[in-house]
């Protein structure tokens, strides 16, 4: 059954246009350009922020691929009210975490169960969140008001499909982003997911010019 939803994940991204993909992905490389900007100088380090892809998905779908077959990670949510309102959601894998925090002089050695630790890979996931929802804000001339991030450390199949059931409040699509991400030129693994109110929903797809049909679902 796990594979078969990950089939149709692989498959999603044939169910909207080319050119409204190309549109997404282009609002996607926009906020990882940003986002990079802002870690380099944060780090001290060159970073690279990359999306191969960009895929529209079901709640279902995403709580499948996302879930690293029983894998543990780190999450890092945070929520936005206003005119572009939803959550946003940045996974690492365990050892990519490390990775990054090992990149903070004062977090040398520390691990993930550390308090100083949690507040760092906080603010990462707050710069990568604001960079990309700020480049939604900017496609759709709305803006979101970030709220302070939360951090969890467990099992990606119990974070991940616990924050879609809760985030996406009235909406069983979300935004999933495959992001390639370079620290001091080590690759590191991990996703993106943004899941908008029902109305930045709507908004979304009406910029895409992807609404007929659309309204009756949300």
């Amino acid at each position: 059954m796990r594979d078969e939803k990950r089939d149709r994940y692989e498959q999603r991204v044939t169910e909207l246009a080319i050119a409204e993909l190309d549109a997404l992905n282009e609002i996607g490389n926009i906020g990882s350009g940003n986002a990079a900007t802002a870690l380099s100088q944060l780090l001290g380090a060159r970073v690279q922020m990359s999306l191969p892809r960009t895929a529209v998905c079901t709640l279902e779908e995403a709580c499948a691929a996302l879930s690293h077959d029983g894998g543990v990670g780190i999450g890092v949510e945070v929520e936005f009210s206003g005119g572009l309102a939803g959550t946003m959601m940045l996974t690492l894998t365990e050892d990519s975490a490390l990775e990054l925090v090992s990149q903070f002089a004062m977090l040398s050695g520390k691990g993930l169960e550390d308090s100083m630790v949690h507040s760092a890979l906080m603010e990462v996931g707050n710069i990568i969140s604001c960079s990309f929802v700020t480049a939604l804000s900017d496609f759709l001339s709305a803006q979101g008001k970030p709220s302070p991030p939360m951090f969890v450390h467990d099992y990606f199949e119990a974070f991940v499909c616990n924050a879609l059931a809760h985030g996406a409040d009235g909406v069983d699509e979300v935004l999933v982003f495959t992001t390639e991400l370079k620290v001091a030129e080590k690759a590191l693994a991990g996703e993106l997911v943004f899941m908008p109110s029902p109305e930045t929903y709507m908004g979304i797809l009406k910029g895409l010019q992807v609404t007929e049909g659309v309204e009756e679902d949300v």
